[in-house]
């Protein structure tokens, strides 16, 4: 009777300390890698992903771990958006290869407007998770960039490239019956004067081809699940707030060369769709 009542307490101690670790453990959102960066955009939040699997012995040492530490869980919580995708379901294994993900545990930090800036294939234990997450939690990766246009293109010779950027000029409002047409939001803005043009970017920065603007959020994990898919190439989500109401611009990139822009373009074009060169 004796050994009996030891071991129940026994059980009961480890149940409580079980219990106490589930409760500090980072909770993690079961989004999909379109919601998730919908999501942080609108957020305004760096967005942790961690790609696991039931199976994957070194991804369990890091929910019982690392993510079980107070101090990560705490500020996971109140500065990222922290996410778990199960690459052995459906869409986890599509966003696994979007994301081009090989090892497991994968780790990934994307900023607000859905680049990603990190890249861990391998554990990290409590202190080097916390330091990591330290370092990317920047001003710069919580606030999705301004959005900068071009006019529709053929040619993509950049040296006839007029780039405009949305700003104090633009008019005071702008429609939300924009979307599925990124060329309707730039008819609505006043036309650049000549001073006002801003000479062809250099080729150093990154370019990508703007597909949507959109002020539904439930649109924009729809159609960036759409592109993505169509069109084999990642979408990223900048944010911009007009009198009050978000958009979300959809940007697919970046590429590194004119003639993989004018490929996208003209795949684009086969659909009946349109696209605007921007910068990233």
């Amino acid at each position: 009777m004796k050994k009996l009542s030891l071991l129940k307490g026994l059980l009961l101690v480890f149940s409580l300390f079980t219990a106490s670790q589930n409760l500090h453990a980072v909770q993690f959102e079961h989004l999909s890698l379109a919601e998730a960066k919908a999501r942080a955009a609108q957020l305004q939040r760096p967005l942790l992903i961690h790609f696991a699997a039931n199976w994957c012995l070194p991804c369990q040492w890091m929910d019982k771990n690392t993510f079980a530490d107070p101090e990560v869980s705490a500020y996971l919580s109140n500065q990222y958006l922290a996410v778990k995708i199960d690459v052995d379901e459906v869409q986890g294994y599509a966003d696994k290869e979007t994301c081009g993900v090989k090892y497991l545990p994968s780790l990934l930090i994307f900023n607000a407007s859905g680049i990603v800036v990190f890249r861990y294939e391998e554990t990290l234990d409590a202190v080097q998770m916390l330091e990591v997450l330290q370092k990317y939690d920047t001003p710069a990766n919580r606030i999705a960039p301004r959005a900068v246009y071009t006019v529709p293109v053929v040619n993509l010779n950049t040296s006839n490239t007029v780039i405009a950027q949305i700003g104090e000029n633009d008019p005071a409002t702008i429609s939300a019956k924009v979307e599925d047409d990124p060329a309707q939001l730039d008819a609505q803005r006043r036309p650049l004067s000549p001073s006002s043009a801003i000479p062809a970017m250099p080729t150093s920065r990154k370019m990508g081809i703007q597909v949507g603007v959109y002020s539904s959020y439930e649109n924009v994990i729809r159609q960036v699940q759409f592109f993505e898919k169509k069109f084999y190439k990642t979408v990223h989500i900048s944010s911009q707030t007009t009198n009050g109401e978000t958009y979300y611009h959809l940007i697919a990139g970046p590429f590194e060369t004119p003639a993989q822009m004018q490929t996208y373009l003209n795949a684009l074009q086969k659909d009946g769709l349109k696209g605007l060169i921007v910068t990233l």
